[in-house]
């Protein structure tokens, strides 16, 4: 790519601005942005024609809304204007001084600081404020050691986020279809939906590795449209799905009758395994029982660096087999067994290095 030249071998910047150098990379920029829109058939020089500005800035909303409609071109666009932007301030102030001029810079960033919120656009910003508050339902501001029953147990629907507590049964599915549906700039709005769903996901996660499978699924909606292999409306129902059943995913633990760290343990239990209701039963003893086993010996199993001691490893390991070896269904065979020992064993060690969960601080 042409902007490669824009630095030396060694990857530092020029120690001396060559001013005819930067006017030549920035015009080159703006060609590339230039050229990047008229395959999405959106021509600058067409807008820059329309007789006023209320025109202007309308037909800039509609190309941003067709630049959001792939993830790879809202990227790449981004990419090109925000070096194009950045040439721009490495060439003051002698660029103003030489009365340099170029037409289509202008509608460049304004698209720019439209993407990257640097600028107040009124209808852009209704748009994503209808999205907002729909999602914005399943925030409140109350802190979440205050959520707990009678008994002191943190209620299980609550996650972590930003400071502020989320409950995701209160997001409404069908007013986020209604939404989608009716709105002028759907791309954009998707966009911060879209958004909203990564930060979910990492929270659920971050509680439950087993959920990664979301991610996974979410991830594939999204190369499958980016790649043109599903329509607009498809694909919205795809993301609204998936946000339906993360809520429903979200409620698991207490259907279950488990915590979100029992619930995690009898998901890594039966990961592959097809049981029956009763052997399912028997499971989540099992994790109940482990979870308890874990945390009240916590401080003389988890010692600081414990995956690190072959010694300290070994009481981890036995405490895990004696637990479940109480507890688990006869279906589990020696070779199950002793996977799912390692498989645990392993969860916690990640646990204890990414410093995460209830092992996120080692004794």
């Amino acid at each position: 790519m042409w902007l490669k030249s824009a630095s030396s071998n060694n990857g530092d910047e020029f120690p001396a601005k060559d001013i005819e150098y930067l006017l030549e990379l920035i015009g080159k920029s703006i060609d590339e942005a230039d050229e990047f829109l008229s395959e999405l058939d959106i021509r600058l020089d067409e807008i820059n024609k329309l007789p006023g500005d209320l025109e202007k800035l309308e037909a800039l909303r509609n190309a941003l809304e067709i630049i959001y409609q792939k993830d790879e071109g809202k990227e790449k666009f981004r990419v090109i204007t925000n070096t194009m932007l950045n040439l721009y301030e490495a060439s003051k102030p002698e660029i103003f001084e030489m009365g340099w001029q170029n037409e289509k810079f202008k509608p460049l960033k304004y698209l720019n600081d439209l993407m990257n919120n640097n600028v107040d656009d009124e209808k852009l910003d209704r748009a994503k404020a209808r999205m907002q508050a729909l999602l914005d339902t399943s925030v409140s501001s109350e802190k979440p050691e205050d959520n707990s029953d009678p008994s002191g147990k943190k209620s299980g629907n609550y996650l972590i986020h930003e400071f502020k507590v989320i409950d995701l049964s209160k997001v409404d599915v069908e007013e986020l279809r209604k939404e989608i549906h009716k709105a002028q700039y759907k791309a954009i709005e998707i966009d911060d939906m879209k958004e909203f769903i990564q930060k979910m996901l990492q929270i659920m996660i971050n509680k439950n590795t087993t959920r990664i499978s979301f991610s996974e699924r979410f991830k594939n909606i999204i190369d499958q449209y980016n790649a043109g292999g599903s329509e607009n409306e498809d694909y919205y129902e795809q993301l609204l799905q998936l946000i339906e059943d993360m809520k429903n995913e979200d409620k698991r633990a207490e259907t279950e009758g488990l915590t979100e760290e029992e619930l995690e343990m009898f998901d890594l239990l039966i990961k592959d395994r097809k049981l029956t209701k009763e052997e399912e039963q028997k499971v989540k003893l099992a994790a109940k029982n482990l979870y308890k086993k874990l945390t009240e010996e916590k401080q003389n199993l988890f010692v600081v660096d414990w995956y690190k001691d072959e010694q300290a490893s070994t009481t981890v390991k036995d405490a895990i087999i004696s637990s479940l070896d109480a507890d688990l269904p006869q279906s589990f065979d020696k070779e199950a067994f002793d996977s799912k020992i390692n498989l645990l064993l392993n969860h916690f060690v990640d646990m204890s290095v990414q410093h995460y969960g209830w092992l996120g601080e080692t004794a």
